[in-house]
């Protein structure tokens, strides 16, 4: 009896040992969420890559074709035309190799001529703005006149002003406070041009019988303005109302007095210079 006691003894020692290391494993495996392994036991699998055969050279052509974005080509809105070319226009070397020559005639009317020659070809139809119409063509056939004025440098411009006539010429005569005297005598003369009237001198003359004295502007300018009053003499009519169109060209001014039917080419300075006309 004492034997089989003791192996009992030793039995349930075993099972208490056995009990005590399967509740630490428990405990470690409950701590770490997952059943632990011995490494012995660890299964190696291997991966293996696939690799896409290189494409050849038309299945690149084909992708290439099928990402290209698709291109929306409207039609043109506006039809092309010729751009004109402004600038400066180079002639071939001389002879002697020197710098190039330039020849101004064939670029007359455009922003490229060096120089502006004096002469006939500077008519109206070289110009890059036109001389009015209104003007008529009578004044074209003074050539020295047409040669001199060279081309318009803006459109006429109309005006409703006053004219004074006067034994040897005119005095013209706009809103502005412009005033021309123009002294006419056989087809030409001098002029003056005041853009405003200066101060009146007031000097009392007795006119002649049948003529006048100017006055306000007129007067101011025959009185203040030496040579006017020589050039021009007394007034023959009194001031009044005129339909005048005035235009501005490069070397001078055109002036139509359509009250009278009759156009002035005055060539020069804005100040003064020759008269030729009335035509």
């Amino acid at each position: 009896m004492m034997r089989v006691g003791r192996f009992v003894s030793a039995l349930a020692l075993i099972a208490l040992l056995a009990g005590c290391a399967g509740a630490a494993d428990n405990a470690a495996s409950g701590a770490s969420g997952y059943a632990t392994v011995p490494p012995d036991q660890l299964v190696r699998r291997l991966a293996t890559v696939y690799a896409s055969p290189t494409p050849d050279a038309d299945a690149v052509r084909q992708t290439q074709i099928a990402i290209r974005p698709t291109v929306d080509i409207r039609p043109a809105v506006l039809t092309p035309t010729p751009t004109i070319y402004i600038g400066i226009f180079l002639g071939v070397e001389n002879a002697d190799g020197g710098l190039p020559v330039i020849d101004p005639a064939r670029y007359q009317g455009t922003l490229s001529a060096a120089v502006v020659p004096l002469d006939a070809t500077r008519s109206a139809g070289a110009c890059t703005i036109p001389v009015d119409p209104i003007f008529g063509a009578s004044w074209t056939s003074n050539t020295d006149a047409v040669a001199a004025i060279r081309c318009p440098i803006e459109g006429a411009q109309s005006y409703v002003g006053t004219a004074q006539i006067f034994e040897r010429g005119a005095m013209y005569f706009v809103p502005s406070g412009a005033i021309w005297s123009i002294a006419i005598a056989g087809g030409g003369g001098p002029y003056w041009f005041v853009p405003q009237a200066p101060p009146d001198q007031l000097s009392e003359v007795a006119p002649p019988d049948g003529l006048r004295l100017p006055q306000l502007g007129f007067g101011a300018v025959w009185r203040g303005v030496a040579g006017v009053r020589d050039a021009l003499g007394f007034a023959r009519t009194d001031e009044t109302a005129s339909s005048l169109t005035v235009q501005r060209f490069e070397n001078g001014t055109l002036i139509l007095d359509s009250s009278a039917g009759q156009v002035f080419v005055l060539v020069g300075p804005a100040q003064s210079g020759t008269a030729f006309g009335p035509y």
